[in-house]
């Protein structure tokens, strides 16, 4: 499991306080701090010396270093380290920098991977999507011509560090004869990449190494029409030693890009733009992202407004997790390259009130591909009596909280967990849509006007410094599994408050403690209030709800998360709980985005977590269970076992079966049923208790197909 204490250092002067989140993430994240004059005397002197010739007077230095987004590279001095390209993101505008603060953060990627030289983007006017350059340029109506240049993206698997600015010195002046110097500092992450079979890779708990760079301006290169910004060259330091050259060239006001493929099942409707607050224009997907200062293109191209219903399934109902992700996985954009573009995909299906305003896979092909949002779900009275004028409504009826509630669930696909759980609940993206409720309408209310009216179309600032400055690994699609950053299991004490079992019992226990190697085996939870007075705890204990997490730790101490494959979340919200009431939940333990939770006999302990914000201070209540994994006891054990503990057969049974389209999983399991009765094994037609569990819980195919 990540290392998700707080990160901890000398105390830095130019950092900024209380400029960090109130759950720190497992991942270091640049943070506010100041900006320094490096003009002579802009820090104060300690005396001056009255026989001293006058000083010369000061020339002005006014180096544009901007905001927005910078492409890097750093070559190295012969034998020092590996060239490197990258991002390097300039943030004045967070709203926890304050006036004169700033945040930076970048990534980096290795070389021979070719440099992506920033080259010329769709025209930065309005105009057609598809339009050429040619044409945009000829147009008799538009205005000036020039072209933004691109932020780059880079393949995954060439990932090496991220960098967390950590100095900022621009100078107003300089004295004459002396250079014109921007200085930046930065403590860089190295990461290593994920083993074979994973997604998420590591990054240390402190600084592989600290760096400065030395930077002055220098004329751009990039030849008209190409609008182009500040560029900087110097070089690199570490310990005051000379590592090789560095140039920033400024490529947009943006910091990051990404592109929302949004298709829509034929009878669905999609979310709309809506009137903004002042009444000047509209909000959609991309002026959310514009909040968070994400540049992100609405694929109007290739998105699908009449998707055919999958043959056997009820559009109507409530959707299946296996028909949607086999849905979902058929009408994506074929050859998607997510080495080549940041892309996410909303799918948009009827359903019906009460199934869930939408969902977010983990997987797809990789994590964190796509979401659902269903249109003719909406805000039932029994989720919060704050509804309002939306009360019972479905969402196709009430644009703005549709909309809200959607890109809810495409920022789940960006890697960012509910505001209830890292900070508190507020009118934010990131919070429930019940939550929000509550909080527009007050815990009586619900006055018509107020939800969904006053929806915030925006991030709070935590989520939003998350979005712009989290490594890439973490927010980019097929990057990190969902949650990978948040701490799963039993949390340290400096992490979050306990209650006591006098206040809260939490009790978890397995179906059984003994199961044979490849079987899943189901972990209970039940949460009971044994105090006298109400307490305000989630209402949905669910795994897939995200006040949940869990972990499994084996013999040897390797711990490793078990996160929810489908995430179902935006009915769930704080309530009271009355003395004597309890909740409950369970999941079955087999396989998740990190793995086989039970993949090596022996003793494994489960620990399961509740986690909440209570007024803003995080609290919680965790338990235990253990579950002994038997070692194959013949041969047909040792053959099932090995056939049920593959990727496909994991989804298979976290989507509660039917998932036809995953045909390895059907294939293995209809082997797993028959005995092995493809294997040529002296053991072939012998059935194991592998198969025996599958059975038992429903979990084999029939003779269907895809």
């Amino acid at each position: 499991m990540c290392d998700c204490a707080p990160q901890t250092s000398d105390v830095d002067e130019h950092v900024l306080p209380n400029s960090a989140d109130v759950v720190p993430p497992g991942v270091p994240v640049a943070v506010p701090m100041a900006v320094e004059d490096g003009s002579p005397g802009a820090q104060g002197t300690s005396g001056t010396n009255a026989d001293a010739p006058d000083p010369q007077p000061l020339r002005p230095c006014r180096p544009d270093f901007r905001d927005g987004c910078y492409q890097i590279t750093i070559r190295p001095t012969l034998g020092s380290f590996q060239s490197t390209v990258g991002t390097l993101r300039v943030d004045r505008e967070a709203p926890s920098a304050g006036a004169d603060g700033v945040i930076i953060s970048g990534d980096l990627y290795r070389e021979p991977t070719p440099v992506a030289q920033p080259v010329a983007d769709t025209p930065a006017i309005p105009g057609a999507a598809g339009e050429s350059v040619a044409a945009a340029a000829s147009r008799a109506d538009g205005p000036s011509p020039f072209l933004r240049r691109r932020i780059p993206i880079f393949p995954r698997d060439q990932y090496r560090s991220y960098l967390k600015g950590t100095r900022l010195v621009v100078p107003g002046s300089t004295a004459p004869g002396q250079p014109c110097q921007v200085t930046l500092d930065v403590d860089e992450f190295g990461y290593t990449q994920p083993s074979a079979g994973s997604f998420q890779g590591a990054f240390p708990t402190t600084p592989s190494r600290s760096l400065r760079f030395v930077l002055k301006q220098v004329p751009g290169t990039v030849p008209t029409p190409i609008s182009s910004g500040p560029r900087f060259e110097g070089r690199v330091l570490e310990g005051g030693i000379d590592r090789g050259s560095v140039t920033l060239s400024w490529v947009s006001s943006f910091l990051r890009r990404a592109v929302l493929e949004i298709d829509t099942l034929k009878g669905a409707v999609a979310p709309a733009p809506v009137p903004n607050a002042a009444g000047t224009g509209t909000e959609f997907f991309d002026t959310v992202y514009a909040t968070a200062r994400w540049q992100l293109t609405i694929d109007r191209v290739e998105g699908q407004t009449e998707v055919p219903v999958p043959t056997g399934v009820d559009p109507g109902a409530c959707w299946s997790p296996a028909d949607l992700h086999a849905l979902m996985s058929s009408v994506r954009k074929p050859g998607t390259d997510l080495d080549a573009e940041w892309r996410t995909h909303l799918v948009v299906v009827p359903a019906t009130m009460g199934c869930s305003r939408g969902v977010m896979y983990d997987q797809i092909g990789v994590p964190r591909e796509g979401s659902a949002s269903f249109s003719d779900d909406g805000y039932p009275s029994s989720n919060s009596p704050n509804f309002g004028t939306a009360a019972n409504q479905q969402q196709r009826n009430v644009p703005r909280a549709y909309l809200r509630s959607a890109t809810h669930e495409v920022t789940h696909a960006f890697n960012q967990i509910h505001q209830e759980t890292e900070t508190a609940p507020d009118n934010s993206i990131m919070t429930t849509t019940p939550s929000v409720a509550d909080v527009l309408g007050g815990p009586t209310t619900g006055a018509p006007g107020v939800f969904p009216d006053q929806i915030n179309l925006g991030f709070n600032t935590t989520v939003r410094n998350h979005l712009a400055h989290m490594p890439d690994p973490v927010v980019r699609p097929g990057g990190w599994p969902f949650g990978g950053w948040f701490p799963a299991g039993a949390p340290q004490a400096s992490d979050r408050n306990l209650f006591y079992p006098s206040e809260l019992e939490f009790e978890v226990s397995a179906e059984t403690e003994r199961a044979p190697l490849g079987a899943p085996v189901t972990v209970s939870w039940k949460l009971t209030n044994t105090s006298g007075a109400d307490l305000v705890v989630p209402d949905d204990l669910r795994m897939e709800a995200l006040y949940t997490t869990m972990s499994s730790r084996d013999e040897s101490g390797e711990e490793r998360p078990v996160r929810p494959f489908v995430i179902t979340c935006e009915g769930a919200k704080l309530a009271p709980l009355e003395p004597g009431g309890s909740l409950e939940a369970d999941y079955r333990v087999f396989w998740s985005s990190d793995g086989f939770p039970l993949e090596r006999p022996g003793r494994h302990t489960v620990t399961v977590t509740v986690a909440w914000s209570a007024g803003g201070v995080p609290v919680g209540v965790t338990g235990s269970c253990e579950i002994w994994v038997d070692r194959p006891t013949s041969d047909a054990e040792n053959r099932d076992a090995a056939l049920a503990m593959h990727p496909d057969v994991g989804k298979w049974v976290v989507l509660g079966g039917g998932a036809y389209h995953l045909e390895e999983a059907v294939a293995r399991l209809r082997t797993l049923d028959g005995g092995g009765s493809r294997s040529t094994d002296a053991d072939a037609g012998e059935r194991s208790r592998v198969a025996d569990t599958f059975s038992e819980l429903e979990l084999m195919p029939d003779g269907r197909t895809a």
